[in-house]
C-alpha cells in the first residue's frame, strides 16, 4: 500500500526554522530585548554566575564538547548517506536531552508569549531567565552527547540531513534532491522525526527541535559545526 505524502509546507525553511529552534529563537529574544539597554555587563554576569550553578558547568560542558571532536571526529561522508546507526544515535541524544531541557523551554516558550501580548516589554527576570535556559540546556546537551559518544558537529548534520529527507518523503529523490537511501530511512523514523522537524501546534509549548537549535548555538559558539551549515539549512 502506497503511503500518502505529507501535505506541502509553506512559509520560512524548515532548515532555517530547525536551525534556531523554536524555544531557542524565544530565549534570544527575550534576551536581546533587555540585556543591553537594561541590565549591566558586571550585574549579568554575576547573576548568570548565580542562575547556572556556576561558571564551572559551563567550562565542563565546553569541555565535553571539544573532548568528542577530538575523539571522534567527524567528516561527512561524501555521499551524504545517513546510516541507521548515525540515526539511531541523533535520535538518542534528541531523546535524552530534551527530557533535561524540556521544563526550561517550555517555561521560556510561555515568557515569550506573554511579552508578545505586552508588546514586547520584557523584564530582567525575563533576561535572567533565559540565560539560565540557554546555560542550563548546554549542560543538558552535551552531557547526552557524551552519553552517546556523539559529537556535535555529526549530531548536527545528522540532524539536517534527516530533516532534510522527512520533508522529501513523498518525493522522488531526483526531485527533491535528497538521496533515496536518506528518505527511506526517514519513512523508517517518520514519527520520531515529525517531533523535531514539525511545528508545535501550542506556540508556547515548543518541541524537540529545540534541541537541534541548542546543538546549533553549541556547535557555533565552540568553532565545531560542520562547514557548509549554510548549505545545509536549505530544504526541499
Amino acid at each position: 500500500m502506497t503511503t500518502a505524502a505529507p501535505p506541502p509546507r509553506k512559509g520560512m525553511s524548515t532548515g532555517a526554522k530547525v536551525a534556531i529552534g523554536c524555544g531557542i529563537a524565544i530565549v534570544l529574544v527575550i534576551i536581546g530585548l533587555v540585556i543591553f539597554s537594561v541590565i549591566g555587563g558586571m550585574f549579568l554576569k554575576n547573576k548568570a554566575n548565580e542562575l547556572t550553578g556556576g561558571l564551572e558547568a559551563q567550562q565542563e560542558a565546553s569541555e565535553k564538547v571539544q573532548a568528542l571532536e577530538r575523539e571522534h571526529p567527524f567528516t561527512a561522508p561524501a555521499d551524504g548517506i545517513v546510516t541507521e546507526e548515525m540515526a539511531e544515535r541523533f535520535l538518542a541524544v534528541t531523546d535524552d536531552a530534551w527530557d533535561g531541557m524540556r521544563e526550561e523551554m517550555e517555561e521560556i516558550a510561555e515568557r515569550g508569549g506573554r511579552i508578545d501580548e505586552q508588546g514586547g516589554q520584557a523584564g530582567i527576570g525575563d533576561a535572567m531567565a533565559g540565560v539560565r535556559a540557554i546555560a542550563r540546556s548546554r549542560v543538558e546537551l552535551a552531557e547526552a552527547l557524551e552519553a552517546h559518544d556523539m559529537p556535535v558537529s555529526a549530531y548536527l548534520w545528522t540532524g539536517m540531513e534527516l530533516t532534510r529527507a522527512y520533508h522529501a518523503i513523498g518525493m522522488e529523490p531526483e526531485q527533491s534532491g535528497v538521496p533515496a537511501q536518506n528518505i527511506q530511512l526517514a519513512e523508517r523514523h517518520r514519527e520520531a522525526l515529525a517531533e523535531i522537524a514539525e511545528d508545535s501546534e501550542d506556540d508556547n509549548r515548543p518541541g524537540k527541535g529545540a534541541v537541534l537549535g541548542m546543538a546549533w548555538t553549541l556547535g557555533t559558539s565552540e568553532g565545531v559545526a560542520p562547514t557548509g551549515w549554510d548549505t545545509m539549512m536549505r530544504t526541499p
